[in-house]
C-alpha cells in the first residue's frame, strides 16, 4: 500500500511539472523547456532528460544543491535569472559537461562568498558566463570565484566591485575573448586593477558606472590586444577616456564607443570639453572602425583636432551627435576629412543646438535712461557659402537630424552612390540644402521630418529617386504643399512606406499614383471623414489613423478594407485615441468591429461616445450588447417609415388636387399641342384662334370677349377694328381673315340685320366650312329672338354652335365655360 501512495505522488508530480513548463522543439528540433514564474523552490526533476534548453528565471530558488541537474546531461544552455539564489554547492553543476551558456543574473550571488572551489569543475565546454548584476552594495569583497577551472570559457559578465581586486584564477582564462562589468561601485581604477586579468581579451564593457571613477592613465595597459574598447554611459569624463587609450597607439580597433561619458564634476574641476591636438594625440594614431562620440558636451574643437586622424580609411561608422561644437571655422575641413573616408558606411552628426534663429532681445533700461539697441545684421554672418558637400560614394547611413544653426552650404552631392539610408530632419537653419543626385543612386529611406515641406519637397530640392522604398515627412506642414500641388510624390513613384502624421491635415485630395504603397501613416491629423484617396492605393495592407477625428468610418471605406484583407490577408488598421460615436447613425461600424477579420490595434475595443446614455464605453462592450444601447434604433426607422408614406399620401392628394382644378388648362395644353400637331399633318396654317363678327352695339361684349378670350385663356382674336389693314378692300380683309381663322364667331344683336357685312361674313364662312379650313361657327345671341336671326344661317345651322347669352350671374359663368370648350 504505501508503494502504491509513492508511485502515485509521483505522477502526480510528473504530471504537474509538464502542465507548469511549456516544452518546446526549436528549429533545429532540439527541446526547451520554460519554467518561468512557477514558483519553484527546488529545480524540478521530471522534466524530459533530453533538454537542450532550460529557463528557470523569475521562481524562487534559494541555493542550488548537489547534483541539482544531474538528469539534464543533455542541456547546453541554462538560465537562472531573478531567483534569489544565495549559494552554490560544490557539485551543484556536476553533470552538465555539455553546458555552454550560463546565465545567474540578479540573484544574491557574492563574488567572496557564493562560490565553493569545484563548482565549475564539471563545465569544461562552458563558453559563455553571466553572473552579473548580483552585488547590489558597494562593499568591498574580493573576488573568489574560481573561474581558473573553465579552460574554455570566452566571455564573462560580472560586477565591478569597489576597489575590486581579482585573483590569480583569472590569469587561467586563456581563452576569455569578452569581458563586461555591469554593476559598477568602484570610485577609482588604479593602474594595477586589472593586472590579473589574461592579456588575450579582445573586448571591455563597462557601461553602468553611475558614480564618477577617477582612471589612473595605465588602467588598460594589461589588454594590449583589445579591439572594443566600450564605456558607454559610464561617469568617466572624456578627457580621462582619451587619455586611458595611449596602449593602443598606432594599432587597429575595431570599436571605441565613449558616448554619455562627461558630466560636469566640481570636485575634479571638470566641465564641458574643448576637444584640442594635446587630448587627441593617442586617440588619432589608432585606426578605428567604429567611433562614438555621442553625447560629450563638447562644445568647442580647436585646430581641427576632431579631424586629425591619421587613418582615415579605417572608419566605417561614426557618431558624434548630440554635442554642441560649432562648425563655422572649420566646416569645409570636416567635410573633406569625411570625403577621405573611403571605406564610411554611417555617420550620424545630430541634435545640435548651435544657435537659435531669429532671437529677440530686451531693450538696456538704465536708472536715467531706456535705451533701445537695434540689432544689427551683418551681411557678413549672414552670407551662406555656396558649399557643395559631395557624400562619398561607399557610405550607406547618413543621418543629419534636429541641427539648429545657420547653415553654411547650399547643396548635399550624392554621386553614384550606395547611400541607403539618408535622414535629414528636423532643422532650424536659415537655408535648406538642395539634394542632388548624379549617376545612380541606390537610397531606400529618405527621412525630411521636422523640416516645412514647402521648402524641401514643395520647393524642387529633391530630385527623383526611383529606389526609394520608405519617405517619412513628419511635422512637416504638408497641408501648405498639398493645397496647390497634389502630385509632390511623383518624386519617389516606387515607394513602400509612406509616413505623413503630425501635419495638421483635415482633407487629402491626392497622393499621386503610388501602385506599390503598402503601408501609410496620417496619425496625429485633423481628418474627420478617412480621406477617399487611401482606397486608391491597390496594394495597402497597413494603415495608422489614430489620433485624428474620426467618429466613426463609412461603409464604403469599410468594405474597401475587407477586400484588401481578402487580397492580401494581413490588413492593420490603427484607430485608437478617435472620438469615436457609438450611436444609431454607427451601427454599420460597430457590428463591422466584431465581424472582421482585419487586425486592428487594441483588439478593436476602443473608447467611444455613447450618445443615447451620454457616457463613455468601449465599442466591444457596445457592440456586443448591441441591443440594450440601441433599442430606440429601429422604432426611428419605423417613424422614418411613417412619416415617407404619410409625406407620399400628402403628396398624392395634393397633385390629384392640382390636377382637379387646373383639368381644363392641362387638358387644353395637350388638346392644342395635338391639334397643331394633326392641322401639321394637314399642311392647315391658322394666323387666329377666332374671327368675331359684330355689330356696333356689341363693341362693349366684344372688350370683355377678348379679355376672357386672350387674357386667360390665351387665344388669339381676329376682329375689325384692331387687325384689318388700313386701305385694303374690306371685302378682302374679311374674306382674307376668317381663312386664316380656326374658328368664328357671329355675335348676333338687332343691329345685324342693319349691318350688310354680317350677310357677307356667312356667306364667307359657310365657303370655308364646305371647304373644310373652318372647324366651328360659335353663334351669340345678344336681346334677340330666335326668328329675328338672319335666314343666312339656315343653310348652315345644323353645324352652327349657338349660345343664347344669359342675363344671370351664375349662368353667364356657365356660358363661358360652354364656349372654351368648344374652341377645344
Amino acid at each position: 500500500m504505501y508503494i502504491i501512495a509513492i508511485w502515485i505522488i509521483l505522477v502526480y508530480l510528473y504530471t504537474t511539472v509538464h502542465a507548469q513548463c511549456n516544452i518546446t522543439l526549436n528549429t533545429l528540433e532540439d527541446k526547451e523547456a520554460d519554467c518561468t514564474y512557477q514558483g519553484f523552490t527546488s529545480v524540478p526533476t521530471n522534466l524530459p532528460p533530453d533538454l537542450k534548453k532550460l529557463d528557470l528565471s523569475y521562481n524562487r530558488l534559494t541555493r542550488l544543491g548537489d547534483n541539482s541537474f544531474h538528469r539534464y546531461k543533455y542541456l547546453e544552455h541554462l538560465i537562472l535569472d531573478n531567483n534569489v539564489i544565495i549559494f552554490l554547492d560544490p557539485k551543484a553543476f556536476t553533470g552538465l559537461s555539455l553546458l555552454r551558456r550560463l546565465s545567474m543574473v540578479k540573484n544574491q550571488l557574492n563574488v567572496f562568498t557564493s562560490y565553493p572551489p569545484g563548482v565549475f569543475e564539471s563545465l569544461q565546454n562552458l563558453s559563455a558566463l553571466d553572473v552579473s548584476r548580483n552585488m547590489k552594495t558597494p562593499e568591498y569583497n574580493p573576488y573568489r570565484i574560481p573561474v581558473g577551472e573553465l579552460c574554455n570559457l570566452r566571455e564573462l559578465s560580472i560586477d565591478l566591485v569597489l576597489n575590486a581586486t581579482f585573483g590569480q584564477q583569472f590569469r587561467k582564462l586563456h581563452n576569455l575573448q569578452k569581458l563586461r562589468f555591469d554593476y559598477c561601485h568602484v570610485d577609482i581604477l588604479y593602474n594595477e586593477t586589472f593586472s590579473d586579468m589574461p592579456v588575450n581579451i579582445k573586448e571591455f564593457h563597462m557601461t553602468t558606472c553611475k558614480h564618477f571613477v577617477v582612471i589612473e592613465v595605465g588602467v588598460l595597459v594589461p589588454f594590449p590586444h583589445l579591439k572594443v574598447l566600450n564605456l558607454t554611459n559610464s561617469n568617466i569624463h572624456l578627457t580621462q577616456a582619451l587619455r586611458i587609450v595611449h596602449p593602443f597607439q598606432n594599432k587597429s580597433m575595431d570599436a571605441i564607443l565613449f558616448r554619455g561619458i562627461t558630466h560636469g564634476n566640481i570636485k575634479h574641476d571638470l566641465d564641458a570639453v574643448v576637444l584640442t591636438q594635446e587630448m587627441m594625440k593617442y586617440i588619432s594614431t589608432i585606426c578605428i572602425t567604429t567611433l562614438d562620440f555621442s553625447d560629450n558636451l563638447i562644445i568647442s574643437v580647436k585646430n581641427n583636432s576632431i579631424v586629425s586622424f591619421k587613418h582615415p580609411q579605417c572608419f566605417e561608422h561614426i557618431m558624434v551627435s548630440s554635442n554642441s561644437f560649432s562648425l563655422e571655422t572649420w566646416a569645409i575641413n570636416l567635410f573633406l576629412f569625411v570625403f577621405r573616408m573611403t571605406n564610411i558606411k554611417m555617420f550620424d552628426f545630430s541634435y545640435f543646438p548651435l544657435r537659435f534663429k531669429n532671437p529677440v532681445f530686451l531693450d538696456v533700461v538704465t536708472k536715467n535712461n531706456h535705451t533701445t539697441i537695434q540689432r544689427l545684421e551683418y551681411e557678413g554672418r549672414l552670407e551662406i557659402h555656396n558649399i557643395t558637400v559631395t557624400v562619398p560614394n561607399q557610405i550607406q547611413f547618413v543621418r543629419i537630424a534636429h541641427v539648429m544653426g545657420r547653415n553654411g552650404f547650399r547643396e548635399i552631392k550624392v554621386i553614384n552612390s550606395f547611400l541607403r539610408y539618408l535622414e535629414v530632419s528636423y532643422f532650424e537653419t536659415d537655408v535648406f540644402p538642395i539634394l542632388t543626385v548624379e549617376g545612380f543612386n541606390s537610397l531606400e529611406h529618405l527621412d525630411l521630418s521636422g523640416i516645412s515641406s514647402d521648402i524641401t519637397i514643395g520647393a524642387g530640392k529633391i530630385p527623383l529617386l526611383i529606389h526609394l522604398k520608405t519617405l517619412i515627412l513628419k511635422e512637416t506642414k504638408l497641408y501648405l504643399v498639398l493645397q496647390t500641388n497634389s502630385s509632390i510624390l511623383c518624386l519617389c513613384p516606387n515607394i513602400k512606406n509612406l509616413d505623413i502624421s503630425y501635419n495638421f491635415m483635415w482633407k487629402m485630395n491626392s497622393l499621386w499614383q503610388l501602385p506599390h504603397l503598402t503601408q501609410l501613416n496620417i496619425s496625429h491629423n485633423l481628418f474627420d471623414d478617412v480621406p477617399d484617396v487611401v482606397t486608391k492605393f491597390d496594394s495597402l495592407t497597413e494603415l495608422d489613423l489614430s489620433h485624428n477625428q474620426l467618429t466613426t468610418i463609412r461603409k464604403n471605406i469599410l468594405s474597401w478594407i475587407d477586400t484588401q484583407h481578402t487580397k492580401f490577408g494581413n490588413f492593420k488598421l490603427y484607430l485608437s485615441n478617435n472620438p469615436l460615436i457609438c450611436s444609431c447613425d454607427t451601427t454599420i461600424f460597430l457590428r463591422w468591429i466584431l465581424t472582421t477579420k482585419v487586425k486592428l490595434d487594441k483588439n478593436g475595443n476602443y473608447s467611444c461616445w455613447v450618445s443615447s446614455l451620454k457616457t463613455i464605453n468601449y465599442t466591444r462592450n457596445v457592440a456586443e450588447d448591441f441591443h440594450h444601447y440601441f433599442v430606440d434604433c429601429d422604432s426611428t426607422v419605423w417613424i422614418k417609415l411613417g412619416i415617407s408614406l404619410l409625406v407620399s399620401v400628402l403628396s398624392t392628394l395634393i397633385c390629384i388636387t392640382l390636377l382637379y382644378n387646373f383639368r381644363w388648362r392641362i387638358i387644353f395644353f395637350f388638346f392644342r399641342n395635338i391639334r397643331r400637331f394633326a392641322e401639321k399633318g394637314l399642311e392647315l396654317n391658322f394666323d387666329y384662334d377666332v374671327y368675331v363678327s359684330y355689330s356696333d352695339d356689341c363693341i362693349s361684349f366684344v372688350r370683355e370677349l377678348q379679355k376672357k378670350v386672350e387674357d386667360e385663356w390665351g387665344f388669339k382674336i381676329c376682329f375689325e377694328d384692331r387687325d384689318f389693314i388700313v386701305g385694303e378692300s374690306i371685302a378682302t380683309e374679311r374674306a382674307t381673315s376668317i381663312h386664316r381663322c380656326r374658328h368664328v364667331i357671329f355675335l348676333v344683336s338687332p343691329s345685324i340685320v342693319e349691318n350688310e357685312w354680317t350677310r357677307f361674313e356667312i356667306e364667307r364662312a359657310k365657303y370655308e366650312k364646305f371647304s373644310k379650313n373652318l372647324q366651328k361657327i360659335v353663334v351669340i345671341t345678344r336681346n334677340i329672338p330666335l326668328d329675328n336671326i338672319p335666314v343666312e344661317f339656315s343653310t348652315i345651322w345644323k353645324d352652327v354652335l349657338l349660345i343664347q347669352w344669359p342675363f344671370e350671374k351664375e349662368e353667364v359663368q356657365m356660358a363661358w365655360q360652354k364656349l372654351r370648350l368648344w374652341f377645344f
